[in-house]
């Protein structure tokens, strides 16, 4: 039983008291039967755009894609989107269908949708309607396409990471015929839009099978980021690892908490190892400087893929610091919140918590314990206000004029200097000297 939430109810009545059809449809379907709770209720219809209008005239309808069918309407400052049921044409680009028409057959508007499990429609009095299948696929586990896979995907490429990405939110494996077809059809990516392809890998990477899904679909994945195919098979000689720079970075994935930019951090922090990697003349294996090397592949793929300029400039700054070995030292703790600040040092923390899980059991205790250890400290440095940052310093640019230093980059040179000694505690935060040892800078 799906709970409909009154609003959605309340415009599926409303349709129907014109002689129309109208059931929740897609995803929230899927996610009903579930047992989750939809993000957003999406309602399909017999109705016409123009004869959405005419129900809902005493609603704000918004036209959000009248071309397509779908209106959306505004049920007490809440938005629903409502769709005309429609049969797709052709697609020539890949990506969009070259004309829409309108059907009055709900079946015939399940048939275009990409996923047996997104093919299901349901009712408060009708129930569910699964002309494919979509509820024995949910219990199965299985996400398998609506129809012939290779057409499924030819007509929008987007739908090969779509699976990709299922199979890493859902956990589910992709049946047999559709897990070919993602193959045969992966070149197909190429005429997607980055901004899409990005926004799948996000919701790829903080699913809850998402180590799974990395380590399945690797190469649909490195298609479209190839920076990450030399990790695949690299051993990294080292008693520190066990695993491949490809497995280790599947696994820091997961041991990290399911947030964007944590996830992000995690995927790419090792992304330059191949590259940075030397043999000793015992056979161990050494990464001197790797996160610099990581940084600019990071940096490469995040800007391909058009990630905003903060989100690329927080994961790169983490990632550049991430060989940073903490120790339980306050003065550690303040330059470290000097040079990233409060965000990206607690960014930081969980990452190498994760890097560090994700290695050789044997050597994990000790580094879990100093990294937890710092962690005390940084909340000490926070909790008592200490000095880290120029806001902190007791003094500020206009006590420098006043003691007769000239306006310009000198004073915040001379405040910088004062901040690193107060910082390393051989200078006191006070004001008196702070100016006195202003004078000796």
């Amino acid at each position: 039983m799906i709970r409909l939430p009154e609003k959605a109810a309340l415009l599926i009545s409303q349709l129907e008291s014109h002689g129309h059809e109208a059931f929740i449809v897609g995803g929230c379907v899927r996610d009903g039967l579930l047992g989750r709770a939809p993000n957003d209720w999406d309602i399909c219809t017999s109705a016409s755009p123009e004869e959405m209008k005419r129900c809902f005239s005493n609603l704000r309808v918004i036209e959000t894609g009248v071309k397509h069918g779908t209106l959306t309407v505004l049920a007490e400052g809440e938005p629903f989107e409502i769709t005309t049921y429609r049969i797709d044409g052709e697609y020539s680009d890949s990506r969009h269908p070259d004309q829409v028409l309108f059907t009055s057959d709900l079946r015939e508007d399940l048939s275009r949708r990409d996923f047996t499990i997104n093919a299901m429609a349901w009712h408060p009095q009708t129930g569910l309607v699964d002309p494919f299948g979509g509820a024995r696929d949910l219990k199965r586990g299985s996400i398998r396409c609506v129809g012939k896979p290779e057409k499924r995907f030819r007509e929008d490429a987007l739908r090969i990471m779509r699976a990709v990405r299922f199979a890493g939110q859902l956990g589910f494996r992709v049946d047999a015929e559709t897990d070919r077809a993602l193959y045969q059809c992966c070149p197909l990516l190429d005429k997607i839009a980055a901004e899409r392809m990005r926004m799948e890998l996000d919701k790829l990477l903080c699913g809850a099978a998402a180590e799974k899904a990395l380590r399945d679909y690797r190469e649909i994945i490195a298609h479209f980021i190839p920076e990450i195919r030399p990790m695949f098979g690299l051993d990294q000689k080292n008693r520190h690892h066990l695993y491949t720079v490809w497995e280790h970075t599947v696994r820091a994935v997961s041991q990290i908490p399911g947030k964007p930019l944590l996830r992000l951090c995690a995927f790419f922090h090792d992304i330059g190892k191949p590259d940075s990697m030397t043999v000793d003349e015992d056979g161990c294996g050494h990464f001197y400087q790797h996160e610099i090397l990581s940084e600019a592949l990071a940096g490469q793929a995040m800007k391909r893929l058009k990630y905003d300029n903060d989100t690329q400039e927080t994961v790169l700054a983490v990632i550049r610091s991430h060989s940073i070995v903490f120790r339980p030292d306050s003065k550690q703790a303040r330059r470290l919140l000097g040079k990233l600040g409060e965000e990206r040092l607690r960014l930081l923390i969980e990452l190498e918590l994760a890097d560090v899980k994700s290695q050789n059991p044997l050597y994990q205790e000790e580094r879990v314990a100093n990294i937890s250890a710092f962690r005390e400290k940084m909340e000490e440095v926070l909790a008592e206000d200490q000095c880290f940052s120029l806001r902190h310093l007791a003094i500020n640019g206009k006590d420098l004029l006043c003691l007769g230093i000239p306006q310009g980059p000198e004073i915040g040179r001379i405040l910088n200097v004062l901040l690193e000694q107060v910082v390393e505690e051989t200078l006191p935060n006070e004001p008196d000297a702070l100016k006195e040892a202003a004078r000796k800078v």
